[in-house]
């Protein structure tokens, strides 16, 4: 059984195995029921790792075309007894498909998936919140106009009046465009998805915050990008490290939350927006910016008294930067600060209006808007018509500015209330922040405590939250926990708080009885 390793190649040493084990059964160069060497044995015949042996074993078993055989060995299997074995999936997968992680698809699913506790994890709003007659409303004026009645579908870019409309709302939040810079999506998520097709190729570097959305994540691996996190603090993104990034990595692309983070709820002052466009500019990087948060502002609100001792957030003390104390100049969009077009800027109304809503938009350059909508054709023909002339019925005569300020007052309660019990409840060492917007507190736990084991006690407990390590680039982030303050209903908040931080005070407790013990 000769086998010759090229270490020179590019094709790992356990593939180069399988291919040639493969192909000598498959030919029948090795007969069924060959015993293959023992995978030391193998190892030192090859001078390879006797890892690379037992993967490559195990490969040629899922595949049907080896087993073994407790006390005799590993033996070739014959042909027939290799039909009606399940499909080998390792290998009829895409490298695309394998390149995500689904573990964090699963650990984000089971800390979501708690219909008793009170749920601080999932990532999305109340669905009380949303008036029924708000959406019955705008539904029944968009089906019974004439326009409806008569638009068959929609171009790929979107309808012309809600590109419009869109373009309007964006100048209204700082950023100058025409409708021909807007395209509607269905859904944010496939605006990032479309952006990752048209401008990352494999090995090109993406500059991201050392935590965030891990979709996003998913999206830029999936594409074989290198994925390298940039340092935050309490305002974001470390800008001031950008430069130096920038010089080392090259990248690609620069994707960033700006506004009410996620997952840390932090908010990037004016000088650092500044600061990145500038420096994305300079080295001819594109940024992509993710919006899904920036119109729900509590910052009117006295948050920067609360939960001081929480420590590390924003405050409200900001207000004053604008006219308008829901709309502060500090919350500019990045792409309100460059006209050249290298940033690119997503947003959604599923944060806003309702989950099941899946329209969003993205606003660029033209140039990238018609790449996008070539490339789009290949997943979908346009935006759900009916789902786009909702849209256009909240955007007319100021509804969805009265919906969005009524849900400020909402969500600003609520994290009031959320900021207050953790200033009452949570056990020395744990700190929090106190996001000017957005869904999301991220607090840091005790030292010595995993959020991921964390889990399930608080589970248990009643009260669930979403891991900092979901969120992670690069390494574990087990030390901090995401709360969504939005979900909950209010009466639930404190008593959630009070259970969470319960919990945590037990584990802290029991981590010194182990401590002490040793």
């Amino acid at each position: 059984m000769p086998i010759t390793l090229n270490r020179h190649s590019s094709i790992p040493l356990y593939r180069q195995l399988v291919n040639a084990l493969r192909e000598d059964i498959v030919s029948g160069a090795l007969a069924a029921n060959y015993k293959l060497p023992p995978e030391r044995e193998l190892a030192e015949r090859l001078g390879v790792n006797r890892a690379t042996v037992l993967q490559a074993y195990q490969q040629l078993k899922s595949e049907g075309l080896i087993a073994s055989h407790v006390g005799r060995g590993t033996f070739v299997c014959a042909s027939d007894e290799r039909q009606g074995t399940a499909p080998p999936w390792q290998i009829l997968f895409s490298d695309y498909s394998n390149r995500f992680t689904y573990h964090d698809i699963a650990a984000a699913d089971q800390a979501q998936q708690s219909p008793d506790a009170i749920d601080f994890a999932t990532g999305s709003q109340n669905p009380a919140d949303i008036p029924d007659d708000l959406l019955r409303n705008v539904s029944i004026r968009a089906f019974e106009s004439a326009d409806f009645q008569s638009t068959q579908e929609s171009p790929i870019e979107g309808f012309p009046q809600l590109r419009e409309l869109l373009a309007d709302h964006m100048t209204q939040r700082g950023v100058r465009c025409d409708a021909d810079n807007v395209m509607v999506l269905s859904g944010a998520e496939q605006g990032l998805d479309l952006c990752v097709r048209a401008f990352v190729n494999p090995g090109d570097c993406v500059l991201v915050e050392q935590s965030t959305f891990f979709p996003a994540l998913q999206a830029f691996r999936s594409a074989d990008a290198r994925v390298i996190g940039v340092p935050i603090d309490e305002h974001g993104m470390r800008t001031d490290l950008l430069d130096g990034y920038c010089k080392r990595f090259h990248p690609k692309l620069i994707f960033t939350i700006p506004t009410f983070q996620n997952p840390s709820g932090a908010t990037m002052p004016l000088r650092r927006r500044r600061e990145l466009v500038e420096t994305a500019m300079r080295y001819q990087c594109l940024v992509i910016e993710d919006d899904p948060y920036g119109e729900l502002c509590y910052s009117k609100r006295s948050a920067g008294t609360i939960g001081a001792g929480g420590g590390g957030g924003i405050t409200g003390g900001i207000a004053g930067a604008s006219s308008s104390p829901r709309r502060p100049r500090e919350l500019t969009p990045l792409k309100g600060m460059e006209n050249a077009g290298y940033v690119i800027y997503l947003s959604t109304f599923s944060k806003t209006v309702t989950p099941g809503l899946r329209t969003g938009w993205l606003v660029a350059d033209s140039h990238v808007i018609a790449r996008i909508a070539a490339l789009r054709r290949m997943i979908d023909q346009h935006t759900s018509s009916s789902s786009q002339l909702i849209c256009m019925e909240l955007l007319s005569n100021g509804r969805i500015g009265r919906h969005i300020e009524r849900l400020c007052e909402i969500y600003g309660h609520r994290r009031d209330l959320m900021l207050d019990a953790m200033r009452r409840y949570a056990p020395d060492g744990m700190r929090w922040s106190t996001p000017m917007g957005g869904y999301y507190l991220w607090a840091r736990l005790p030292d010595g405590l995993r959020a991921a084991r964390l889990l399930d006690d608080a589970r248990h407990a009643g009260v669930t939250f979403m891991p900092g390590d979901m969120f992670a680039v690069d390494e574990d982030d087990s030390s901090h926990i995401r709360l969504n303050f939005v979900r909950p209903d209010s009466q639930l908040i404190e008593p959630g708080v009070k259970l969470l931080c319960g919990t945590i005070a037990e584990a802290v407790q029991g981590a010194s009885g182990h401590s002490s013990e040793r």
